[in-house]
Parts: structure tokens; C-alpha cells; sequence
């Protein structure tokens, strides 16, 4: 069995009793815990202490939450990736699909500070953008980042050629089964530029996403492929790897 990455996962609402579940019950499978604001990120970096090899902690506020919390909340954030030499800035981005027009100036504030953040801590940052795709890769080319993850990537499969080559990743979830414009890109995108993820424990149309779903996603995207899974296990874990950097 071969060492898969769930690469986005809100392992923070789970308690260590399911984490333990989903890590004795895959060996191989790592676990990136992102963060949407202070609370979530200290658990995370607290989870990667219980779990280290395991577990890796993202620091980072959700864009969804920028409206409910005071600015210096995300100044706080950057000041704890910091001290904490986190590996991993996110959940964060843009967002022009859930959130009103008028934050998109905060938005976009907010994003480049932790832009810089990650850029100056040799982080990679895990990526929220739902119709903000373009805009959202135009900052971190304006800004150098070096690598990065586009999570649940539904945007245009031409971006993909973009993304690519700069180091940055699109990462497939298991809502594919029900959602068939993300099936595309799982079936599309060019395999160097594939990673999996679940999202987990959020629930899409009836489904409940966990850790547990990510190898089974792989296998599903192999099938449709045509390839062997395990040919898209080792691609998905060099993908993964080289997105987390070395010391993955």
C-alpha cells in the first residue's frame, strides 16, 4: 500500500478518537489539517504534535470568515504561522461565489498578507477560491508564491496549464460521484498537477466527506482514466510531496 495525502481536511472537528480511526485504519495516509480561524488553527498545530508524520498543520483564515472576524484576526494568524514555522498557510483565498462584492477589497488584503507569509516561510498555501479562480492565481504570481494547492478545483481546465508549471496543484475530492463539471477536471487535468483531498467532515448533497473516502477517490479517478490506481497513487504522492516540499 502505497503513502497517499488527504491534502485538505478540517481535521479539527474531529475528535482524536476519529483521527486515530482514520490513521490506524490506513497506514500510508497523511493527514493536511487546515484551519479557518484562530481556535482551528491551535488545534491544528496541537494535532500535528499528537500525530507528527502523520499529521500537518495549515494555519490560515477562511475567507468566510473574514466578515465575522476583527482584522487583527488574520494579523494574529500571521503571527502564529510564524512562531510556529507552520508548513502550511490555509484555508485561504478569494471567494466571488458565497461572499457579497462589497468584501472583496478585505479579501483581497487579507489574502496577500498571508500570501507574503507563506512565500517568506517557504509554506505552501492551501487555497480557497470558488469563482475567483483567475484572480486568485494572478496574486500569487504577482506575489512569487512558490507553491500552492487549488482545493475542490472547479474552474476552467485551460488554468490548469497555467497553474501547473508554476507549482501549483488542483486537488480532487470525492464530491466527483455527484459533481460532474469536478469529474471533469479529475478526468482531464494533466496527472503531474493531480492531488486528492476530502474536504472532510464536510457534507456535500448527502454525502459525509472523511480521510477515509481518499484512496477510494483515487481508485475512481484511475477507473475513469484507465489507468492502474496504483500508478495514480505514487503520481498523486510525488504530486503531494513536492506541494509540501522536502520535509514532507
Amino acid at each position: 500500500m502505497r503513502v497517499i495525502y488527504d491534502i485538505h481536511s478540517h481535521a479539527h472537528q474531529y475528535s482524536e478518537r476519529e483521527l486515530e480511526a482514520f490513521l490506524e485504519g490506513d497506514r500510508e495516509l497523511r493527514i493536511v489539517a487546515v484551519s479557518e480561524d484562530l481556535s482551528s488553527a491551535l488545534r491544528a498545530l496541537e494535532l500535528e504534535r499528537a500525530f507528527p508524520d502523520r499529521i500537518i498543520a495549515c494555519v490560515g483564515l477562511h475567507p468566510w470568515n473574514i466578515g465575522r472576524e476583527p482584522l487583527h484576526t488574520a494579523q494574529a494568524l500571521v503571527a502564529l504561522a510564524y512562531k510556529a514555522g507552520a508548513r502550511c498557510i490555509g484555508e485561504v483565498g478569494l471567494d466571488r461565489r458565497f461572499l457579497d462584492q462589497h468584501t472583496w477589497h478585505v479579501q483581497l488584503r487579507v489574502f496577500r498578507e498571508f500570501v507574503t507569509a507563506a512565500k517568506e516561510l517557504g509554506a505552501f498555501l492551501n487555497l480557497h477560491a470558488p469563482d475567483a479562480w483567475s484572480k486568485t492565481l494572478g496574486v500569487l504570481v504577482e506575489e512569487g508564491a512558490e507553491r500552492a494547492v487549488f482545493h475542490w478545483y472547479t474552474g476552467p481546465l485551460e488554468l490548469v496549464e497555467i497553474m501547473g508549471p508554476r507549482g501549483y496543484y488542483v486537488s480532487i475530492n470525492p464530491a466527483l460521484r455527484i459533481q460532474e463539471k469536478h469529474a471533469a477536471i479529475a478526468r482531464q487535468a494533466p496527472l503531474n498537477y493531480l492531488v486528492f483531498e476530502s474536504d472532510g467532515p464536510y457534507e456535500y448533497r448527502g454525502m459525509r466527506l472523511s480521510p477515509a473516502m481518499v484512496r477510494e477517490t483515487i481508485a475512481a479517478v484511475a477507473r475513469m482514466r484507465g489507468i492502474p490506481a496504483e500508478q495514480l497513487e505514487e503520481a498523486s504522492r510525488q504530486n503531494s510531496e513536492r506541494l509540501i516540499g522536502s520535509s514532507a
